[in-house]
């Protein structure tokens, strides 16, 4: 046991105290909080600017209703969009000038409204640019609404009374979790599980890979004859694993005192800001749990797959179907996301290999019952010891071996030696 645990701090110093891992520690969570935060944060920034909004109303009869469909304000009672009406005359004599004011921004935006917008004219929107979707689509369907308003009054309609009778109906989304309700917005948990996913996808590969790294370095520069020498290859092996996982958590446990630090300030400068992020406590647990078990499948394999090859390219090979049994449950979670109360999101999350990240990501959706995660829990704890089993015969007989890859036949034989 001793030698196990000198081989654990030998690996956690060898993998923590290298420059790679600290500058992973800092901008891991500006990666995290930036992802979670940033557009909310940028959202409430632009929310913040009033909007120029220059009018070509070839129609003459929109730009008055439009300056009450416009009539949103800003948290500082500024407005938020200025219309500002053009000549349609001004504008087709001095077109290159508007288009180059536009250009330095000293305008945001420029509409021109066809003479024959309510016959179902086309709206030309200018601007430096074009991917704020949200923006245009709140701009077309007020222009709609408005122009829909006088083709009602054309036809000798009430537009009020048509707009009483069609009404939108809102709807307000309430997770019910551990007896409580908590109103959550349709994309809030989406995007924070999934950017929780990520991580956990990228640690899980990266910690991984880096076993079989280490494994091979020392196989080919022959230090491991001499690690052997004062240990046997099952203690090598696992005190190896143990390494590089418990840096893994040590990184894990700074992200998250860190983010605890971001989101206690985060929630006393900006509680607007904090309204459009929730992250449950829990969550952070099950997030290292589930990367303990995830890192223990593949570290295991990667070992093994490590002590069979005797050249970077031969490893590389070689790792592509352990890469594989990452990427797919990787993108199996997308079906899971859109229904994670389905039969097989059920099933796969209790399969090993594939409980990492969706019984993960079940439980920052819905939080399946706790025999599930338990259940789930159990089977991949079985798993791992099988894999021990396996990798540390492979591990045994290939960390001595040199030359080509063993074939499959080989490998077989390899399990049974005693």
């Amino acid at each position: 046991m001793d030698r196990v645990i000198k081989i654990i701090k030998r690996e956690f110093k060898t993998k923590v105290l290298t420059k790679g891992f600290i500058i992973g520690t800092i901008l891991g969570p500006i990666f995290l909080l930036g992802m979670i935060f940033g557009p909310a944060f940028f959202m409430n920034l632009s929310e913040e600017e009033p909007l120029q909004i220059e009018v070509v109303d070839e129609s003459a009869i929109l730009f008055n209703p439009l300056i009450k469909a416009f009539d949103d304000t800003l948290s500082n009672g500024q407005p938020r969009f200025i219309l500002i009406p053009i000549e349609p005359r001004v504008y087709y004599n001095r077109r290159e000038n508007f288009r180059q004011r536009i250009e330095e921004g000293e305008t945001s935006i420029l509409l021109i409204l066809p003479q024959d917008i309510v016959d179902g004219g086309e709206i030309t929107y200018l601007s430096r640019s074009v991917s704020e979707m949200d923006l245009i689509q709140s701009i077309r369907r007020r222009i709609n609404d408005e122009v829909n308003q006088i083709r009602l009054k054309q036809a000798g309609l009430d537009p009020q009374q048509i707009s009483k009778l069609t009404r939108r109906i809102d709807i307000k989304t309430i997770k019910i979790e551990k007896g409580k309700e908590t109103e959550r917005g349709v994309g809030q948990e989406f995007i924070t599980s999934f950017i929780f996913l990520m991580i956990l996808y990228m640690t899980i590969l990266l910690y991984g890979a880096g076993v079989m790294r280490s494994v091979l370095e020392e196989k080919t520069s022959r230090i491991i004859e001499v690690l052997l020498s004062s240990s046997n290859s099952f203690n090598l092996m696992m005190g190896k694993i143990f390494g590089v996982g418990s840096a893994g958590l040590v990184q894990y446990a700074i992200w998250s005192l860190m983010s605890v630090g971001v989101f206690f300030v985060a929630s006393a400068s900006a509680p607007k800001l904090m309204d459009q992020v929730t992250i449950s406590r829990d969550t952070f647990f099950f997030f290292a749990l589930f990367f303990v078990i995830g890192f223990f499948q593949f570290a295991t394999l990667y070992a093994a797959v490590g002590a069979m090859c005797s050249t970077q390219d031969d490893a590389q090979a070689m790792s592509v179907p352990v890469t594989i049994l990452i990427i797919i449950p990787f993108l199996v979670s997308f079906m899971v996301i859109n229904n994670p109360t389905s039969d097989a999101a059920q099933i796969l999350s209790m399969i090993p290999f594939f409980t990492p990240m969706l019984m993960f990501l079940r439980i920052t959706l819905v939080a399946p019952p706790a025999w599930e995660i338990i259940a789930a829990i159990g089977i991949n704890l079985i798993a791992i010891l099988f894999f021990v089993w396996v990798s540390s015969k492979i591990y045994r007989v290939g960390i001595l071996l040199h030359g080509k890859r063993p074939t499959v036949p080989e490998i077989v034989k390899w399990l049974k030696y005693k």
